[in-house]
């Protein structure tokens, strides 16, 4: 049985301070002005499919034109620090947000502004048989030799048994770009992984996370030959 067609909202998780990029989410990225997350936002208001939109912060003044498809959600800056643990954190959105339980979720993040893929990610979801999926999380593929702090092989082995990259078993990488769960499974599990998720494979030239000043820079370039 796939999933049917429940009331679909997403949840962007934006905090104020950000360490190694001040303003991250806030500041101008794109050459029109647009922020990382108002780009994201106009990503998922296309969406046909999607219902509702709630921002998660502890950002003050947020305006987005009394858009009726927006709402945010106030969040403490106790959950806005890189101490609190990140199930913590989930708890508290996923519990914050005026919707039933049976509400599916798409936890979006904004610090992967290449990737748009989400039409297809809902209709993969929609699509899964519960049997078998129970979320969705999108990956990216990585076959590349890989070795732990000590300089062990983790993959492949060294000498004799070196094996070419394309024979490497096949990891996959989270994006961060987007997970689909169901409100109640977030909750009970404090995640918004589920036990059975459905890797959904991204190109690599659309994985790319913001997490220091160069690949912001980075991926301004990027995005400014994507559009």
């Amino acid at each position: 049985m796939a999933f049917s067609k429940k009331r679909l909202v997403a949840i962007i998780p934006v905090k104020e301070k950000s360490e190694r990029v001040p303003e991250k989410n806030f500041r101008k990225f794109s050459e029109n002005g647009d922020s990382l997350l108002e780009i994201t936002i106009n990503k998922l208001l296309r969406l046909k499919k999607l219902d509702f939109i709630y921002i998660s912060t502890d950002k003050e003044g947020l305006d987005f034109g009394n858009n009726k498809n927006i709402s945010v959600i106030k969040r403490d800056k106790s959950f806005c620090n890189n101490v609190t643990p990140w199930s913590d954190v989930i708890f508290n959105v996923a519990n914050s947000i005026p919707e039933k339980d049976d509400a599916c979720v798409l936890w979006v993040h904004t610090t992967t502004p290449l990737f748009d893929f989400y039409e297809e990610a809902i209709d993969k979801f929609l699509s899964l048989d519960k049997n078998n999926y129970n979320s969705l999380v999108a990956v990216e593929k990585s076959q590349e030799f890989l070795i732990d702090n000590k300089g062990r092989p983790i993959n492949y082995m060294y000498g004799v048994w070196h094996k070419y990259s394309q024979d490497l078993p096949e990891l996959y990488k989270i994006t961060g770009a987007l997970f689909i769960n169901e409100l109640k499974a977030i909750k009970a599990n404090q995640y918004v992984i589920g036990t059975k998720p459905y890797l959904f494979d991204v190109p690599p030239k659309f994985c790319l996370d913001i997490d220091h000043l160069w690949q912001f820079e980075l991926a301004q370039i990027m995005f400014r030959n994507l559009s």
